[in-house]
């Protein structure tokens, strides 16, 4: 919690020092919303959540919201002073996911009217009429961007299945039923459009008419450090797919879908990672790899290792098949051996195959406490019921 001006610091070295970055992303902050939420709605302590959830949606609602043109910025300073005025959905995906986790925990009214009207905008402004799934990234007047190498308005799967979570927590608030349809839409759409029907591994990019393409940069993007060159059509994440699983499931069980329906497309999913995404030599999940062929990068990056734990717990609980749970048992032990950083409490950003440290900072506008804090809760969550 940042003391002096409001909101969420995100940006620490290895030492949880804070770095000399300043900006704070309307991704950490939304993020650190939920998870705080998320993490009290489950059981655990939070020092003081009550004070800190409220001084960050101030900060959230006094500094990122446009009143003259509509949506949140993208990108503000430690002030709140705006430094990117774009609008990315990515970001209000997150805005509804964590409105939406904050007044499941509060019963706050602001932050589920808020929601709502989120998606409300979503449906009637960022929805494609004509080819189905949302547009993702606008200026400041909402105005569509193009990608760099000039292959112009584009959709992803990592954005849509962030919506599907976003509409997930938002039908289990206001149980109404247009929510409850946007969600069940939108998973559709993600396994008619997004998923290879052999392998059950995604596709990561679009066209806006669903055509599949390469991975390409972006002009705004989260993980540029990652980025290196366009990545071919065939590359899928390990860690997306495994995340989409679980994900996929707890939605079904927002809608009251048995889960059992689910269980030939999730063993598609659940099979490919464990045949392709697990180090069965060092542990851990892999980064990525070509959909019906091998790995093509074998460092371990801290999410897939986070959401490869709470995936495979699912999958045990889903089929009862003990691989599953040796699987979940390997990237356990190599989180807990390799991954962390017991000095300050969180996990590295990347390791190689073997385990050896490649980035060594604690947090930044990207990597905040979402994915290890929510995996964590939600592993202890799952290995009660296997245990009961």
């Amino acid at each position: 919690m940042d003391t002096q001006y409001g909101g969420f610091q995100t940006n620490y070295n290895k030492k949880g020092k804070r770095s000399d970055i300043t900006e704070k992303s309307f991704l950490s902050q939304t993020r650190c919303i939920f998870t705080i939420s998320h993490a009290v709605r489950m059981g655990f302590d939070w020092p003081n959540h009550e004070d800190v959830l409220k001084q960050g949606i101030d900060f959230l609602f006094e500094h990122y919201r446009d009143n003259e043109y509509g949506g949140y910025f993208w990108m503000v300073d430690e002030d709140g002073a705006v430094i990117d005025d774009n609008k990315i959905i990515y970001g209000h995906a997150y805005l509804i996911y964590a409105l939406s986790e904050y007044a499941l925990l509060t019963g706050n009214e602001e932050c589920k009217v808020e929601a709502i009207r989120i998606f409300d905008f979503l449906q009637n402004d960022i929805y494609d009429f004509e080819n189905g799934g949302y547009f993702e990234h606008y200026n400041r007047r909402f105005n569509l961007k193009e990608a760099r190498n000039d292959i112009g308005s584009f959709k992803s799967l990592d954005v849509h299945m962030h919506l599907m979570e976003a509409f997930t927590s938002l039908a289990e608030l206001t149980q109404q039923e247009n929510h409850k349809k946007a969600l069940n839409s939108i998973n559709e759409l993600i396994f008619e459009k997004m998923i290879r029907k052999s392998t059950g591994t995604g596709i990561s990019m679009f066209k806006t008419d669903w055509t599949p393409i390469a991975n390409v940069e972006l002009d705004t993007v989260w993980g540029a450090d990652r980025f290196e060159e366009d990545k071919s059509i065939g590359i899928t994440s390990y860690g997306h797919n495994i995340e989409l699983a679980w994900l996929y499931l707890h939605s079904q069980n927002i809608l009251g879908i048995p889960k059992e329906k689910s269980l030939n497309k999730m063993l598609l999913i659940f099979n490919h990672t464990y045949n392709h995404g697990v180090d069965w030599k060092y542990g851990g999940v892999f980064v990525e790899g070509i959909h019906d062929r091998s790995v093509t990068e074998t460092n371990k990056e801290f999410w897939q290792q986070a959401e490869g734990m709470v995936g495979f717990l699912d999958a045990y609980l889903l089929t009862s098949n003990e691989k599953y749970l040796d699987a979940f048992k390997n990237i356990h032990d190599f989180v807990f051996t390799k991954m962390i950083n017991w000095d300050q409490g969180e996990w590295y950003p990347l390791l190689n195959q073997k385990g050896d440290v490649l980035w060594d900072y604690m947090g930044t506008s990207w990597k905040t406490i979402y994915h290890t804090v929510r995996a964590m809760c939600q592993t202890v969550n799952k290995l009660e019921k296997i245990l009961n």
